[in-house]
């Protein structure tokens, strides 16, 4: 079943659930239902049902005929549940992959906090709509704490340290690791709400904001998510996030709509705490994390992943990660917020925001893909991608550009991939959003390489490339920019398509010979 029929199947079931809720929810031991996958003997199966969740399961024989839940409602099969539980911290079986390292420039996917015990996700990047204010998406309980309530105490938020978040975090270390200011966390539960969520915000500090980076990814993986933006979530889906506890997990989405959660670890007064518009994801069958709650469990997410966002298969987030259950079925199952329902609580509260894209960053790394980290990226383009650049420099094999490559572009690589001052003026410089613009070129005839992005011209990166690079480069890649900088960016700086940067580097000195290769 492709995505187009599990949609049109899953507003089907919605559209029957909500006739038949009113019913549902009158007979005695309902406490909340939803849609998703069936459970057979604590595994998931791959049949969509409405699910109904039960306060305990009592014999069929001790319930009188009119109580019991339907098998079936319209021809759709229910399956009967219990309350999911909160599982607080888990061990690892296996790697630890807890990152706490602090970046700057910031990027989603790393670790936040505003005290020294504990830690959670910065998930992503917006601006508040009242006034463009740059501001950071995570949960209230990672900036707050875990209390059903409604809290807009302004705290500092910083990174922790490598190592223990107890041994350094903001306010112990100084402003250095301090990133922003929390604004509002959201945190409420049902029947008070129409819908549960766990939510803040935090407000970045000018010199931050300017310098982040619009990609989802940290030192624990060599992925890289990129947003284009949010999307609806769809039960069958498959999934991905990067968090700072477990780094880089797929999985797919079990269930969507409403949950029973037993209280051990969700204090609100009652047993059974019932939280509305929640999206259920489990690992993907290939996946490779696990957690250990008595045995050892495939996992999406553990503790410290709380505030990761939770992509589709085109980049768009569905979710906000908040929280697991590693106890009741064979592997863990990650609740997240519908991140349409953070908006709106959000909003609701006075502070509508707008979330950011990749692109506000530059960022393009292909649709519906997890892209590797920059030195894989910068050689996926060569030579599948830019097959006529490869053409061009394979042509012209005695020439001044073939010479300039062979010798010096590993060099360049390892340089932007290792050696931070020339990452940070690649990333600025927009040098990953160039590469793709040429990438399209190369497969689009009729696409033009944009002479700027984000603000930033083709000579502003050439120019500032070229002083990094004679920064830290080696002495021969220094002495080749000496001679050959100036006209490699008069040559580039102009032509919107790849033959207009051919005759350009031709009439420049670069190349021999091209004409095989220049259209008219």
């Amino acid at each position: 079943m492709n995505r187009n029929e599990r949609s049109s199947l899953q507003n089907r079931f919605l559209s029957e659930l909500e006739q038949a809720r009113e019913t549902l929810a009158k007979l005695p031991n309902v406490v909340a239902m939803g849609i998703g996958m069936k459970e057979t003997a604590g595994k998931f199966t791959d049949e969509i049902v409405i699910r109904v969740f039960v306060e305990q399961k009592i014999s069929r024989d001790l319930i009188a005929p009119q109580d019991l839940i339907p098998a079936e409602i319209n021809g759709i099969k229910t399956d009967v549940l219990t309350p999911l539980v909160v599982t607080d911290d888990s061990d690892v079986c296996g790697d630890e992959r807890r990152d706490l390292t602090k970046f700057r420039p910031i990027q989603a996917g790393i670790a936040i906090s505003t005290d020294s015990t504990s830690y959670g996700t910065l998930g992503w990047f917006g601006t508040l709509d009242a006034d463009d204010t740059p501001i950071l998406l995570t949960n209230k309980h990672v900036l707050y704490d875990a209390t059903n309530t409604t809290d807009n105490r302004h705290l500092k938020v910083a990174q922790p340290q490598l190592g223990s978040p107890s041994t350094c975090c903001c306010c112990e270390c100084g402003s250095d690791n301090a990133i922003g200011e929390s604004i509002i966390g959201i945190r409420d539960i049902a029947p008070a709400s129409n819908t549960s969520v766990d939510c803040a915000i935090a407000k970045i500090d000018p010199a931050i904001a300017a310098e982040i980076i619009y990609e989802i990814t940290n030192n624990a993986t060599d992925e890289v998510l990129t947003v284009t933006g949010t999307g609806v979530a769809v039960v069958g889906d498959r999934v991905r996030k990067i968090g700072a506890r477990s780094g880089f997990t797929t999985g797919t989405v079990v269930h969507l709509g409403d949950i029973a959660v037993a209280a051990p670890n969700d204090s609100a007064g009652t047993a059974i705490i019932v939280r509305q518009g929640q999206v259920l994801i489990i690992p993907v069958a290939e996946e490779t994390y696990q957690v250990r709650e008595g045995v050892c469990k495939f996992a999406f997410s553990n503790s410290g992943d709380s505030g990761a966002v939770i992509l589709n298969d085109d980049d768009e987030i569905i979710a906000l990660n908040w929280g697991g259950d590693r106890t009741t079925n064979n592997v863990g199952i990650t609740l997240a917020n519908n991140i349409a329902n953070v908006l709106s609580k959000l909003s609701g509260a006075g502070f509508a925001i707008t979330l950011s894209t990749s692109e506000d960053g530059g960022g393009d790394r292909g649709r519906g893909k997890s892209a590797k980290k920059r030195v894989q990226k910068l050689e996926s383009t060569e030579p599948k991608d830019l097959n006529y650049l490869e053409q061009l420099r394979e042509a012209n094999r005695e020439s001044v550009l073939y010479q300039l490559f062979d010798q010096h572009h590993e060099e360049v690589l390892n340089l932007v991939n290792t050696c931070r001052p020339v990452t940070i003026a690649w990333q600025r410089g927009q040098g990953p959003a160039y590469v793709a613009a040429l990438a399209r070129a190369a497969r689009e005839e009729r696409y033009q390489v944009p002479m700027e992005v984000a603000g930033i011209s083709r000579t502003k990166l050439l120019q500032n490339m070229g002083e990094v690079l004679q920064k830290y480069g080696s002495s021969k890649l220094k002495e080749m920019l000496k001679l050959h900088q100036a006209g490699l960016i008069q040559a580039l700086s102009r032509g919107e398509k790849l033959e207009q940067m051919a005759e350009r580097l031709e009439l420049a000195g670069f190349l021999e010979c091209s004409s095989i290769l220049l259209k008219s």
